[in-house]
Order: structure tokens, then C-alpha cells, then sequence
């Protein structure tokens, strides 16, 4: 008699389908290969958000009070804006 893979009141002891952690050793070192790609993007995540939450914007430049601090506020995110890109077509090859 086969059991139906919803059957939930007929338990048979030993059942392979039955076990919680993956059987064969490859199957555990895929997990591990997924868990640690997640734990990696969410790190990436994490840096990602930080890294703009830390820009200076024009938001945060025009809300400071000291004229001196706003000052160096604005130099900074025009140098930041003003930078060539890292790669591109107007680059000179050397």
C-alpha cells in the first residue's frame, strides 16, 4: 500500500521522507553554499545603506545651522560630484 505524502495520521518509523536534515552530505553542503550567499548579500545590504545613509545631500548640507559646517558641507558634495568616473569613454588610456 503506498501512503500519501499528505497522509499526517499514519506514521511509519524510519521513513526517509520523515527527516528533517538532508540526507546525503552534498545536499548539506548546498544549504551551507546558500545560507552563506544570503548572509553575504545581506552584509552587502547592510554597507550599501550605511554607505548612503552617510552621503552628504544637499538635504542634509542645507538643514546644519553653522554657516562654517555648511560651508564644508557643500565643498565636499561638490568635490564628490564633481569626481570623473572610475571607468568610461573619456578616460586618456596611458
Amino acid at each position: 500500500m503506498q501512503r500519501s505524502e499528505w497522509d499526517f495520521e499514519n506514521n511509519i518509523e524510519n521513513d526517509q521522507d520523515s527527516v528533517a536534515w538532508p540526507g546525503s552530505p552534498e545536499e548539506r553542503v548546498d544549504h551551507l553554499g546558500v545560507r552563506t550567499a544570503l548572509v553575504v548579500l545581506c552584509a552587502a545590504f547592510f554597507i550599501a545603506a550605511i554607505w548612503l545613509v552617510t552621503r552628504p545631500s544637499f538635504e542634509k548640507c542645507s538643514a546644519l545651522d553653522n554657516t562654517a559646517e555648511r560651508a564644508a558641507c557643500f565643498d565636499t558634495l561638490r568635490r564628490d560630484l564633481l569626481k570623473p568616473p572610475a571607468k568610461g569613454a573619456e578616460i586618456p588610456k596611458n
